[in-house]
């Protein structure tokens, strides 16, 4: 009987069915001898399953992986908190660059109180006073020197200039500055006309008067492309141009009504 079970223990396999030989007794035996059998194989195979198997839950760590693994359980959808950024004085770089932002600050105060003259000093003077550098800037160029356009819009208008150095119109049209300046002064008479003065250069401007409407104020720019005023040709228009406040008289207009110097 202990054949069949060395083999059952080999297989290591429960079994169902065992064939028992035994000598016919009178005396009735308490115990069925196959079912003790097969109990005692099924009890061998279970042993050793056990063996095999997986330790006990508690022997686990609680987050269900091996001991020797360094793993951090983030949750489901976690993510990992991202590392602080580094601080301002701990990148070399930006030390560097704190750096030469100082020295450059310390050349500039150096610079404005021992040089006066330097480039920087000029450049800052020039932000904080901008009508300085326009001073720099002035046209300091004679009157014979510019080339000069027409003072009315259409040719066709008959300009006349006197002999005391006079141009006159009377016609509906725009009036032109003669080159380009700024408005020095605009004033209206008692009949309702404007006067302006324009400045050319530091020496030479010219004077409108019997203006019907002017289009530009005092300290504004005028071009000798864009209209200054206009004339409805209820009053006779007059222009005298003024090198150093004397009236300028050597000049006269062509076909197309350009001022042309007489020289």
């Amino acid at each position: 009987m202990s054949e069949p079970i060395d083999y059952a223990e080999m297989l290591e396999i429960p079994v169902n069915t065992l064939n028992v030989t035994k000598k016919k007794s009178r005396k009735k035996r308490e115990t069925d001898l196959k079912e003790q059998a097969v109990a005692a194989v099924n009890e061998r195979a279970e042993e050793r399953a056990d063996a095999f198997a997986q330790p006990p839950a508690a022997d686990l760590p609680e987050t269900g992986t091996a001991a020797e693994e360094n793993l951090v359980d983030y949750g489901a959808g976690a993510l990992p908190e991202e590392k602080p950024r580094k601080k301002f004085l701990d990148s070399r770089l930006l030390i560097a660059e704190f750096a030469a932002v100082l020295g450059l600050v310390a050349l500039i105060l150096l610079t404005n109180i021992f040089w006066e003259d330097s480039a920087i000093n000029t450049f800052f003077a020039g932000l904080v006073d901008p009508q300085e550098e326009a001073v720099q800037t002035v046209d300091e160029r004679d009157y014979s020197e510019l080339t000069l356009g027409s003072v009315v819009s259409d040719g066709s208008v008959e300009c006349t200039v006197s002999d005391t150095g006079i141009l006159s119109f009377t016609a509906e049209c725009s009036v032109y500055a003669p080159y380009d300046g700024t408005v020095t002064n605009v004033s209206q008479g008692e009949d309702g006309l404007y006067t302006v003065e324009v400045g050319h250069t530091t020496s030479f401007s010219t004077v409108f008067s019997g203006l019907t409407y002017v289009y530009f104020a005092a300290g504004e720019s005028v071009y000798s492309t864009i209209p200054l005023g206009y004339s409805d040709a209820s009053s006779a228009v007059s222009v005298a141009m003024y090198d150093a406040g004397t009236l300028i008289q050597s000049y006269s207009v062509d076909e197309d009504n350009d001022i042309v110097w007489n020289l």
